[in-house]
């Protein structure tokens, strides 16, 4: 009797084909084979899924890499700004009240601040030297997570004087300011309390202005070198700048500093320190002849 071997199913046998040692012919073959496997899962897919949905399925595809590839950019520019480079800061309630605001603000002078003693100058110097001087209470919680004691307020148990220091630092200024007119501001000081306050005062703000470090760049110009057109609107050089040579412009210009600074918000610090102020009702009933250790 002669035996028959039954003819394997091509689909079915597709993987030994493979790994078999295969001639040509059969190699060909079995790529159309997967050709064909190809076109109906596609057919298959096109069948089950209509056209808006597949594109629907694209723009999806399309979207999310985008989305990744912007998330990978803002990860990369995080990662190589300074302020995530820089330590952590200390502990500050104002930080974990969210205060702390940053803004781009341009410098301009301000003559009021810049003129010789008189009651509107001395106001307006007053005006910024915080609620209380800056001297604020804190409950026991905030003072632990400071690191350092201060004096509990002897008439309100659990409570803790502090300062914010930005208003130390105008406290400071307006001191050395003050200084130029000894005599009318310090008549009665004695020479050893007025050094040692001025000394301390310009030891802190050194330090302050240092430890700020601004990196805003000044410039030197002369303001009456340009001037604006007024049919155009544009700036334009005066006559007197273009018959000058290079050397006479140069020694013409003097320093400028009315340029865009990054500041933390002023009002911002202000509004905080004036919902924590020391000197309340309760300061003027319990301790009006308080005064508070200057170092």
């Amino acid at each position: 009797m002669m035996l028959y071997e039954k003819v394997p199913d091509v689909e079915s046998s597709s993987e030994s084909l493979l790994h078999s040692n295969s001639t040509p012919d059969s190699y060909e073959q079995h790529q159309c084979l997967r050709e064909r496997k190809l076109k109906r899962a596609w057919r298959s897919l096109r069948d089950e899924w209509p056209r808006p949905a597949r594109i629907l399925l694209t723009i999806n595809a399309a979207l999310s890499i985008g989305l990744l590839c912007l998330y990978l950019h803002a990860l990369w520019r995080i990662h190589s700004s300074p302020f995530y480079r820089a330590p952590k800061p200390p502990y500050s309630p104002l930080l974990e009240d969210g205060v702390i605001e940053y803004e781009n603000k341009r410098f301009h002078p301000d003559r009021v601040f810049q003129m010789d003693p008189s009651p509107s100058v001395d106001k307006a110097w007053e005006s910024i030297l915080g609620p209380s001087d800056g001297i604020v209470r804190l409950p026991l919680s905030a003072s632990q997570k400071l690191g350092y004691p201060s004096s509990e307020i002897y008439y309100s148990p659990g409570s803790y004087i502090y300062g914010v220091s930005m208003f130390h630092q105008l406290h400071c200024l307006d001191i050395i300011r003050r200084s130029f007119w000894r005599g009318h501001y310090y008549p009665n000081t004695s020479d050893v309390e007025y050094h040692d306050h001025r000394a301390h005062c310009l030891d802190f703000l050194r330090q302050a202005i240092m430890c700020n470090g601004d990196v805003a760049m000044t410039y030197w110009w002369n303001k009456n070198y340009t001037y604006i057109d007024e049919n155009t609107g544009e700036e334009r050089y005066t006559e007197e700048y273009l018959g000058m040579s290079k050397r006479e412009r140069a020694y013409g210009t003097t320093l400028l500093w009315d340029v865009e600074h990054q500041c933390r918000s002023f009002e911002r610090i202000q509004e905080w320190t004036r919902r924590h102020q020391l000197r309340d009702e309760e300061y003027w009933r319990e301790a009006p002849n308080f005064r508070k250790a200057e170092g």
